[in-house]
């Protein structure tokens, strides 16, 4: 098991699967900084939550399966795939991504969030298919 592992297992369950927002008050430090999660860095668990809250919105019974990790002092890097469900038709929704953390004291104090979140908000009906292989021929997307 990596260092870190634990950790992120955690954080992964509490946060996502149980949607427990406490936890993101546990496991946070309040200078937190998070990014990768929309257009400015996410500070402190407050900064997180309005994450979490706007996610949950749209989305429920959240899992997240930890592909790959990597530890190198007190970062880890993790592979995953987020799986959850659609609050609006029922339907299943999946994207990978990575993160990579610092943690000290069982806390995440630094994480870089890399995402697939063209490919979720194309299954959540936001975004029109064929919006990334549009886009990669330099059209607008409508």
């Amino acid at each position: 098991m990596a260092k870190h592992q634990h950790v992120l297992e955690t954080w992964f369950q509490r946060v996502w699967a149980e949607a427990d927002e406490s936890a993101i008050d546990d496991m946070l430090v309040p200078d937190t900084r998070a990014r990768g999660l929309g257009s400015h860095t996410r500070i402190g668990p407050e900064g997180f939550k309005e994450f979490h809250r706007c996610f949950l919105a749209m989305m429920e019974k959240c899992s997240v399966q930890i592909d790959k990790i990597m530890d190198s002092g007190n970062w880890t890097a993790v592979l995953c795939t987020f799986r959850a469900v659609r609050k609006d038709t029922g339907e299943p929704v999946e994207m990978m991504g990575q993160v990579m953390v610092r943690i000290e004291d069982e806390k995440l104090v630094e994480a870089y969030n890399h995402f697939d979140f063209m490919g979720l908000y194309q299954q959540l009906g936001l975004i029109p298919d064929g919006a990334f292989d549009g886009c990669l021929r330099g059209e607008k997307i409508a």
